[in-house]
């Protein structure tokens, strides 16, 4: 399966700048956001590039992007369907290409690459996080997942045959916490960056100030969306990869594998007492780089091989996963979101459940349908995407406009009332757009 994987996919480390170049100017290397396949980048991105060029952009700009609010464009997406939200952003076209060019000079990628080396010549870790490049008709993002199932959940269940016990360590809001300044410690070291804090020929200091000029300045927080700012965030986070075996070896402790993707790690040892160990130096190495822990998602378990995979991911195998009923089979796929509410296996269900609503030609009593869906949406924002998609589905059945039209507005009100959910609109914008009379700014019929 390795093999199969190796032939299927290829990590941004293995291209030569150029091909880099190219994979972070792909449409979906610039936006890895869900959004209805009518969102288009690629003549925008084009324009830029050509425009752009390899020119220095401080020498085009009357005013220094750092200096205005709102360059990038944001918009927050709700994690749990009441309080928690995660801030998403589409990086201003023209400072992403910019920094794409930077980064992708061959002297720039040459230290980049070299740097990543170190990191990944670590004996005890593993990061499965690397951006990659499919090689099939299977899309990058699509790949990348498949990437972190044979490496983590099967990895994880392998190192069961070697390792009693494990630990699931994972930091607070990554992104918006990572501080601008790390990223040229993790590519030139620490002592050297503080040196060299305003040589601009030094890659981490040009990201750096790339994402400031994003950020009005901030010097606390990355922007997430992106491959790009996936792959500055491995610069840190391969950085803190380093300093943890650094001072684990320093302490003694060598009997132990790190498998991490992006901000989650797993650690597993023989013991628990080295596992607390670990943990308290990784808490250590996150205080030096300005993050923290989330103690709600840092756990440990004695039980390698059930706790490799997600609880809610076991539970979907033991139950009963369909019904020959259309209806009652929406009602099985319900329950399990209300005992686990936004679980990857829940927007599996729900695909599996669109694939076979398309196969219908004909659909009855659609109103307890979508009135299935939009609750499960309810409590699960990250299903907004493939609940889209039924609902779309289900409103084809639906006999009159006038009675679809009433539906949608039915729908946003419903949905409405939760709070931070600009991506939620824009699905929203996605159902009603074949019914042009609705006004997705209002919600009203025109």
């Amino acid at each position: 399966m390795a093999h199969s994987l190796e032939r299927d996919e290829q990590s941004v480390l293995d291209m030569t700048s150029t091909e880099a170049r190219e994979f972070l100017l792909k449409p979906e290397s610039y936006c890895n956001i869900d959004f209805p396949p009518y969102f288009r980048f690629s003549r925008m991105l084009s324009n830029v590039s050509r425009v752009v060029g390899r020119a220095e952009l401080r020498g085009m700009q009357k005013q220094n992007p750092r200096n205005c609010e709102g360059v990038n464009y944001p918009l927050l997406t709700n994690k749990d369907g009441r309080h928690a939200w995660r801030p998403l952003q589409l990086i201003h076209p023209a400072l992403y290409v910019s920094l794409v060019n930077h980064i992708t000079t061959k002297t720039h990628w040459k230290v980049i690459r070299a740097r990543f080396s170190e990191f990944q010549s670590l004996n005890n870790f593993k990061c499965l996080s690397i951006p990659v490049r499919s090689r099939t008709t299977r899309k990058d993002k699509a790949a990348q997942i498949l990437h972190w199932w044979q490496g983590i959940e099967q990895g994880a269940i392998e190192l069961a045959l070697d390792y009693a016990y494990v630990l699931h360590a994972d930091i607070t809001d990554c992104y918006a916490a990572i501080y601008t300044h790390s990223v040229a410690w993790a590519l030139h070291g620490k002592a050297a960056a503080k040196v060299n804090r305003t040589d601009m020929s030094l890659i981490g200091n040009l990201i750096d100030d790339h994402i400031q000029d994003m950020r009005h300045g901030q010097t606390n927080g990355i922007p997430q969306g992106s491959v790009l700012m996936d792959l500055v965030s491995e610069m840190v986070l391969g950085y803190a990869d380093l300093e943890l075996s650094e001072r684990l070896t320093k302490n003694g402790i060598t009997d132990y594998v790190v498998l991490r993707y992006r901000d989650d790690s797993r650690i597993f040892v023989s013991n628990p007492q080295s596992g607390e160990a670990i943990l308290k130096t990784l808490t250590e190495v996150m205080i030096d780089l300005g993050l923290k822990l989330n103690t709600a998602k840092t756990t440990g378990s004695q039980s390698v091989v059930s706790s490799s995979l997600k609880k809610d991911k076991l539970a979907w195998l033991r139950t009963r996963q369909s019904d020959r009923d259309i209806q009652k089979h929406l009602l099985v796929i319900h329950a399990h979101g209300v005992d686990y509410p936004n679980a990857g296996s829940l927007v599996v269900a729900l695909a599996r459940y669109h694939e076979r609503l398309s196969k219908i030609k004909k659909l009855r009593n659609a109103l307890p349908l979508i009135s299935f869906v939009v609750d499960i949406a309810y409590n699960s924002p990250r299903t907004f995407p493939v609940c889209a998609a039924i609902i779309s589905n289900v409103l084809s059945g639906v006999k009159t406009k006038k009675e679809r039209i009433h539906l949608i507005q039915k729908i946003h009100s419903k949905l409405s009332q939760l709070p931070n959910t600009g991506h939620m609109e824009v699905w929203l914008q996605r159902i009603s757009y074949p019914y042009n009379e609705v006004d997705p700014k209002n919600w009203t019929t025109s």
